[in-house]
């Protein structure tokens, strides 16, 4: 039987080690990704990744129930907005990214496909580069962390309508700067 993180929050907080590793193992790849996403830097994401897990153990009495989920992203979110500040919003980037392995991909997939799908990785990765923070940490929430659309509002602190404001907003830029790079490509290919 599969428990949801709640269930799970519940057992890991009376001192089940088990349940620890199993929300370690749901939620800290999509928190990692997160930070990877927002900062560019693989050490600090490494990092921001292991506070946001210390600090859900230090406060744990503090989760008052509701989506864990959103609770623990809520708690990312802030620890970024706090190294962005610190930083003064500048990033650091990093060369030296590391590949992560894609799970759904088959063994089987043809070259060619595997060849296509890097490169749009590639362009979706410069693209998110270009967004402004706030359209870049709502697309890295609610795409690549999989928040639905109330838990982001819940995580970024906003009414519902705002909500599906902010995530329209940010894919039609990402989807323009997206066309615009694949317009581009075309042309430099000769198509």
């Amino acid at each position: 039987m599969k428990m949801t993180p709640e269930e799970l929050w519940k057992l890991a907080i009376r001192g089940d080690q088990p349940s620890w590793q199993k929300l370690y193992e749901l939620f800290g790849g999509p928190v990692y990704q997160f930070f990877l996403r927002n900062t560019r830097n693989v050490e600090m994401a490494a990092d921001k990744t292991q506070e946001v897990f210390l600090r859900i153990f230090r406060s744990r009495e503090a989760f008052g129930g509701g989506s864990l989920k959103s609770w623990i992203f809520r708690i990312a979110r802030n620890l970024l907005i706090d190294e962005w500040r610190r930083a003064g919003h500048r990033e650091v980037l990093s060369d030296n990214l590391p590949e992560i392995a894609d799970t759904a991909t088959g063994v089987e997939e043809e070259v060619i496909n595997a060849i296509e799908h890097a490169q749009m990785k590639e362009m979706i990765d410069e693209c998110l580069e270009l967004l402004d923070e706030d359209s870049r940490m709502t697309v890295c929430l609610v795409y690549l962390a999989g928040l639905s659309i109330p838990e982001l509002a819940s995580v970024m602190e906003m009414p519902l309508g705002t909500a599906k404001t902010r995530v329209r907003q940010a894919r039609l830029k990402l989807d323009a700067m997206l066309c615009e790079k694949m317009q581009i490509k075309r042309v430099e290919q000769g198509l």
